[in-house]
């Protein structure tokens, strides 16, 4: 039975001191990116109350993460949205939109409090990374 190695990747500025995890971990031609949110990289909050600066930033990271395995949004598959009111969703949407373009990965959107209570929203992704 064939293994595949996993491999970790912590890109500065963006991996923080809140848990034990890296910024993502490479499986074979899979990309799984930690949860971003949006905290810039002297971890100072992008955005303060507005979920549409927040996701703009938070997306910024994601990128900032995929780049580092030489990806870009088009190869995102997948994506876990965690936002912390429903009532953001149009402000999140049109962030998202803007953001992606035309490419639209699958995603799940939760309603749940998160870590930090001036964090709105946080993404977890998964990408491809094969040819």
């Amino acid at each position: 039975m064939a293994t595949t190695e996993l491999t970790n990747i912590d890109v500065e500025g963006i991996t923080t001191e809140a848990g034990p995890f890296p910024s993502a971990t490479r499986a074979g031609d899979l990309v799984f990116v930690s949860g971003m949110v949006a905290r810039d990289e002297t971890k100072a909050l992008v955005g303060g109350d507005d979920v549409y600066a927040q996701t703009v930033q938070t997306l910024k990271n994601l990128q900032r993460v995929l780049a580092a395995y030489n990806l870009g949004l088009d190869a995102v598959a997948t994506t876990t949205v965690y936002i912390t009111d429903a009532s953001m969703a149009g402000e999140y949407n049109r962030a998202w939109t803007d953001t992606f373009g035309a490419h639209r990965p699958a995603r799940a959107t939760v309603v749940a409090p998160l870590l930090a209570p001036e964090i709105l929203v946080e993404v977890q992704a998964t990408a491809w990374a094969g040819k």
